[in-house]
C-alpha cells in the first residue's frame, strides 16, 4: 500500500517557525517588563483576545 501524498497549501510549522523569529527580534532588546507589554499589546490587537481573556478570568 502506498502512502497518500497530501499537497498543502499552508505549512503550519513553517509559520510558526517565522512567528517565533519575528517576535524574537521584535523582544530581543526589550527588558522583561517591556516583553510583558509588548506581549499584553499583541493579545488585545489579535483575533484571539476574547479566548485569551476567557482563559484568563480573574
Amino acid at each position: 500500500m502506498k502512502p497518500t501524498t497530501i499537497k498543502k497549501s499552508f505549512d503550519c510549522l513553517a509559520f510558526k517557525q517565522t512567528s517565533q523569529e519575528k517576535m524574537a527580534e521584535d523582544m530581543k532588546n526589550l527588558s522583561y517588563s517591556d516583553q510583558i507589554e509588548y506581549l499584553q499589546k499583541k493579545i488585545n490587537e489579535s483575533d484571539l483576545k476574547l479566548w485569551w481573556e476567557s482563559i484568563n478570568k480573574q
